[in-house]
């Protein structure tokens, strides 16, 4: 699990969520489906859209153990935003590490 702890919280139901535990073992190839369609919608033309930020950013989403949706995500602050869209495209193209393994 990968944590972010966020320079700027997020708000939501009046809870204050200060970092983001990213859990990418449970994200599934239907739910990767779904982020691709879900980016689509939302305008992204990105030929593969694992290289989409808007596709890393509902991935990151999905992989929240904290009651987030990618409004959440995109609206962070630069900083944060770049953060957690590169540990999302990590975990995304971990499998070109050298050895073919993904990171941890």
């Amino acid at each position: 699990m990968d944590k972010i702890t966020l320079s700027k919280p997020i708000t939501k139901d009046g809870n204050e969520i200060t970092s983001l535990n990213l859990d990418f073992d449970k994200i599934t190839g239907n739910q990767i489906i779904a982020a691709e369609k879900e980016a689509r919608l939302l305008g992204d033309t990105t030929p593969d859209a694992c290289y989409s930020k808007t596709f890393q950013a509902i991935i990151a989403a999905k992989a929240s153990a904290e009651p987030v949706i990618v409004d959440d995500i995109m609206g962070l602050p630069g900083s944060d935003f770049i953060q957690t869209t590169t540990v999302a495209a990590n975990f995304l193209f971990g499998w070109a590490l050298p050895g073919g393994t993904q990171a941890s």
